[in-house]
């Protein structure tokens, strides 16, 4: 990597940096754990200034901070981009008196620095992700008791990120898994769970609000023929891209779901006959016109428009699934509704 700075880059600077983006820290609000390690820093090593800093690629930033008002500095400037470097605790005991510091923007300009320890923040991987530092205005020098408490405190600071990042993986995966738990593999639709959850919360919301609402139950025609024609392989795929169709056809707000087998269901919020029997138009003849894995099947399609809200989900279901059953005696591959 290219040094535009003035000040040192490692050589794993690249990947460094993808590590530090992993805990998705940098410019994240303050946080108390944070704020206590650096205030026990500060009283510990008698010094006026504690940081807990993250080196980007641009600045130093303090992700905590006492006895300085400024949110980050440019990286050129920190003496903090030289202590990721290594992995011991780097202590000047008088900037004015080191020939690498002397001229270096944090001891000519404000805080003015003239002391400094700091202790690289090293991650699990071995990575140098900042450090845990202490200033003060004037030269001053650490014992041992104190050195080997600040590094007990950055050792800290690296178990706090590494919580940080274990409990964003684990909320990721918990979504990816509730998702999952919510979804038909084949599909990609909604599955058969998902159903009751979402038609006991819109005739609740019916009632509150007022407005019909519409459930669609399709039902593939012919959709046995082909699988025993083809086999199973040629029928998941045609499943697959009913799953797409139904997606496509249907609107945002609308709930698709794979009721089993070759059946479906479209949930459709604040909806009239109109609106209801449109779009069911629109999938129906989608179906009707597909080539590929859909050439042989058209679709008998039932609409249930609800318009009384005390009536149980299992009725509405079933006068949908009579609708379905209606369009198919009377020649398959058509609409039927009604009203409940």
């Amino acid at each position: 990597m290219v040094n535009k700075n003035k000040s040192p880059i490692p050589t794993n600077e690249s990947e460094r940096l993808l590590e530090l983006e992993s805990y998705n820290i940098v410019d994240s609000l303050p946080e108390d754990e944070y704020d206590d390690i650096v205030l026990i820093s500060s009283h510990i090593c008698n010094t006026p200034i504690a940081i807990v800093a993250l080196i980007d690629e641009t600045r130093k930033w303090h992700k905590s901070k006492v006895g300085i008002n400024k949110e980050s500095v440019p990286r050129d400037i920190a003496i903090c981009s030289h202590t990721i470097l290594n992995d011991e605790i780097l202590v000047v005991n008088d900037t004015h008196l080191n020939e690498k510091f002397c001229n270096i923007g944090m001891v000519t300009k404000a805080p003015f620095v003239r002391f400094y320890a700091g202790v690289p923040l090293i991650n699990t991987s071995g990575f140098a992700l900042g450090t845990l530092c202490v200033l003060d205005t004037k030269p001053n020098q650490l014992n041992d008791f104190q050195i080997n408490s600040l590094k007990a405190l950055a050792r800290q600071v690296i178990t706090l990120l590494e919580l940080r990042r274990n409990l964003a993986q684990l909320e990721k995966q918990k979504h990816e898994l509730f998702a999952l738990s919510q979804t038909d593999d084949l599909s990609n639709l909604f599955n058969r769970r998902v159903l009751s959850r979402e038609l006991s919360k819109e005739l609740k919301r019916s009632v509150r609000y007022g407005g019909n609402f519409a459930l669609m139950m399709l039902d593939l025609d012919y959709f046995k023929i082909l699988n025993d024609k083809y086999g199973h392989a040629y029928g998941d795929k045609a499943i697959q891209k009913i799953g797409k169709l139904l997606k496509e056809k249907s609107r945002d707000t609308d709930c698709c779901i794979r009721y089993g087998g070759d059946e479906f269901i479209i949930l459709m919020p604040n909806t009239n006959a109109e609106q209801a029997i449109y779009v069911s138009e629109r999938i129906r003849q989608s179906i009707d016109k597909s080539g590929g894995a859909l050439d042989t099947l058209s679709a008998s399609i039932g609409i249930v428009i609800v318009q009384q809200f005390d009536v149980s989900e299992k009725s509405i279901l079933a006068l949908a699934d009579d609708c379905v059953y209606l369009a198919k005696e009377q020649g398959r591959n058509q609409i039927i509704h009604q009203f409940i």
